[in-house]
């Protein structure tokens, strides 16, 4: 991925805004395209274009990605663990139908809806990526703790969408390696309340700067896998 004027199309929240000013300061990107829901963030690099959008509705993504010209890179890094209402379920009996509809929709419904429509832009990319931040408890195979059931359950889905996109496009963007990322335990108001003295959380700038080094290493051949920030290999 060494040439330059490369263009990316970067979501989420904590750890979206801090890859899109991470990859602002590397010399062979031209522009980030960083998408925001309900709070507009603010950055330093002339580099970087904001653009509202609601990732859960097609129409907004369709319209959104059909303006854009060429993408080299897509990172959907948009997630939900709990809310006022909604927290991780530790037991079956606190399940409710809402938060794994919920999950279901803010974890993997944006990835599904951004391949579609952003297929056009990678085309033309001679070294394109396709990532999306998954979590390691969406492993089925390092499932070993149990509990959290939307949670696991949307990233599981999210998982099984990148593996089946990554089998396509072998065909259709031969030149596109599709990933899924796992960076870690990153401080943000989505971790906060389940990081206790067994995690070691890392900054959003330094799950960033790890996230980018494993994302530069990923090529055609590596597609359809899931992966660690550190680089190691999770299972599906």
């Amino acid at each position: 991925m060494s040439e330059h004027a490369r263009t990316w199309l970067i979501t989420g929240s904590t750890i979206g805004s801090a890859l899109a000013a991470r990859y602002a300061t590397s010399a062979s990107v031209r522009k980030v395209i960083y998408t925001w829901h309900s709070r507009e963030p603010r950055f330093d690099s002339p580099k970087i274009q904001t653009m509202q959008l609601d990732l859960t509705c097609e129409d907004a993504v369709a319209n959104a990605l059909g303006n854009l010209e060429q993408l080299d890179g897509v990172i959907n890094a948009m997630g939900f663990l709990h809310d006022n209402i909604h927290k991780p379920e530790k037991a079956i009996s606190r399940f409710e139908p809402d938060a794994l509809l919920k999950s279901i929709e803010l974890n993997a419904l944006p990835t599904a809806l951004l391949a579609k429509h952003c297929r056009q832009r990678l085309k033309a990319s001679s070294s394109g990526v396709f990532a999306a931040i998954s979590a390691k408890v969406g492993s089925i195979e390092d499932n070993r703790l149990g509990g959290w059931y939307s949670y696991r359950a949307s990233k599981a889905a999210l998982n099984m969408l990148l593996k089946t996109l990554a089998i396509e496009w072998r065909i259709g963007l031969p030149n596109t390696c599709v990933a899924a990322l796992h960076p870690g335990t990153v401080s943000s108001p989505l971790s906060e309340p389940f990081t206790g003295r067994h995690h070691s959380p890392v900054t959003p700038a330094e799950s960033a700067s790890n996230l980018k080094d494993l994302i530069d290493q990923l090529t055609p051949d590596k597609t359809g896998r899931f992966w660690s920030w550190d680089g190691t290999e999770l299972p599906w």
